[in-house]
């Protein structure tokens, strides 16, 4: 198992634990200390060893800040070369997630919402070409969500001025294989036709829970590589033949048979979208409004602590109750729900919960999940200290916020009185975690809280008192 590295000290940026790791990098959790805001940096494990390598990896780091401002690529905020001379980049935290995340947590997705995300996600491949920069590396797991629920295209770190030299090829051994055009695995220089290949690989499957094309990688023969790289691709099943036309046409195996720019692409997926917005795949303010929220169960964002503003809006002692439409659910309520316990002040504070933890919380709207409580003895982000039953289901996000109970349970007060003797919980922001894990038929809320800090706490500071 590989050590993660420790966070480098970078001026101006207050450094916490890391979010992910990958083969030439990690991702830290880190605050921007004169903006007091949450950011995500990119630390390369490879030394620059020469001033060309210096001037190069800033190239590229101008390259993609170029692109910030795209509603659908994350932005750079920064760059430069730490004290030991590892490259590293200063970028917008998308707490959402990453689609490979979703995939994983809902399986294929509704064609309508593919063909939302893949508009936008192409419109931004468009831009990005259009000013000159390839990404090389398009799959789910560089599709980051944020906290609004929009889609962006993230890791532009291969990305390359489309007119440099061969010291901008990428090799056979650091691509995606499954997302990658055939054409990469003959070595061929990078080009806009590979990153369109790319983003239809990653509608697809995110479509069809399928891969296009079944590479096998290592590959034991050439004939096979070959034959894998050259097989048609079957329709989608339940696709459109619109969709499954735009898609198969930029999977085409000959990069001159394929869809020739990323903004035709964007522009026949733009053609199947409805003339409503679909809702977006990961909001807390989607439009069924239900809020749900689920742990992370992938290394990326394990270790978030604090993610700049609540997932869902803080509650706090002074909301104002608003009218509830949601339909009341026919199950009454019978004891405490799953993870709680009735004691001593139910009625005034909520159930009381024992060493409940939670690792970075995601909202998925109108998905239910398993949540994967921490071990309150390690470190976490969460602690839940109260909670209760929801009198209704599909209940909005200012329905749950407004509710009597969840306004008096989740308060500062109810906080305090159920911190344990020593500990001290002053300050901490409080929210609230919606949830049906063990309870199918029935949706409860935690009341949990966290430091308003950087870093993880470890151990629980409630009791259940």
């Amino acid at each position: 198992m590989n050590s993660v590295p420790s966070p480098p000290t970078i001026p101006g940026l207050t450094m916490a634990g890391p979010l992910g790791q990958g083969g030439f990098g990690t991702v830290f959790l880190a605050r921007q200390d004169r903006l007091r805001r949450d950011v995500a940096v990119k630390v390369d494990n490879r030394v620059l060893q020469t001033d060309r390598d210096r001037d190069r990896f800033l190239r590229e780091a101008r390259a993609a800040a170029r692109l910030s401002g795209h509603p659908h690529v994350v932005n750079v905020y920064d760059a430069g070369v730490t004290a030991d001379g590892r490259p590293y980049i200063v970028m917008e935290l998308c707490t959402g997630g990453s689609l490979a995340d979703v995939l994983a947590q809902r399986g294929p997705l509704p064609v309508g919402e593919v063909v939302e995300m893949g508009a936008r996600l192409a419109d931004a491949l468009a831009h990005a070409h259009q000013v000159g920069i390839l990404h090389r590396d398009i799959k789910p797991g560089n599709i980051l969500v944020n906290a609004f629920g929009a889609v962006k295209l993230a890791d532009f770190g291969l990305a390359a001025i489309l007119d440099a030299h061969a010291e901008s090829t990428v090799t056979v051994g650091a691509l995606s294989p499954y997302y990658a055009a055939p054409e990469v695995f003959a070595h061929a220089a990078p080009s806009a036709s590979g990153d369109i290949y790319s983003l239809a690989a990653t509608l697809y499957i995110l479509a069809s829970g399928a891969r296009p094309r079944e590479i096998p990688w290592p590959a034991q023969s050439l004939d096979g590589l070959i034959a894998a790289l050259r097989a048609p691709v079957p329709p989608i099943e339940h696709a459109p033949p619109a969709l499954n036309a735009a898609l198969l046409n930029a999977l085409a195996a000959d990069s001159n048979q394929r869809t020739p720019t990323a903004a035709q692409l964007r522009d026949e997926l733009d053609g199947l979208r409805p003339a409503r917005p679909l809702p977006r795949v990961a909001s807390s303010r989607g439009k069924s409004g239900r809020v749900v929220a689920a742990a992370l169960t992938v290394p990326v964002l394990v270790a978030a602590g604090f993610f700049g503003r609540g997932l869902v809006t803080p509650v706090t002692s002074n909301a104002a109750p608003t009218p509830t439409t949601a339909t009341t659910t026919s199950e009454p309520a019978v004891g405490p729900p799953p993870g709680m316990a009735a004691c001593d002040g139910s009625a005034e504070r909520g159930f009381c919960v024992k060493d409940k933890c939670f690792g970075g919380l995601i909202n998925l709207g109108g998905v239910d999940f398993k949540a994967s409580p921490l071990d309150c003895a390690g470190p976490h982000s969460w602690q839940a200290f109260s909670g209760t039953w929801l009198p209704a289901e599909d209940m909005s996000e200012d329905q749950v916020n407004a509710l009597p109970e969840v306004v008096k349970f989740c308060s500062a007060e109810v906080m305090a009185a159920r911190t344990r003797p020593g500990a001290d919980t002053t300050g901490w922001k409080i929210d609230i975690f919606p949830t049906k894990v063990g309870s199918p038929n029935r949706t409860y809320v935690f009341c949990i809280a966290r430091p308003a800090s950087a870093g993880q706490p470890t151990g629980s500071a409630f009791s259940s008192a």
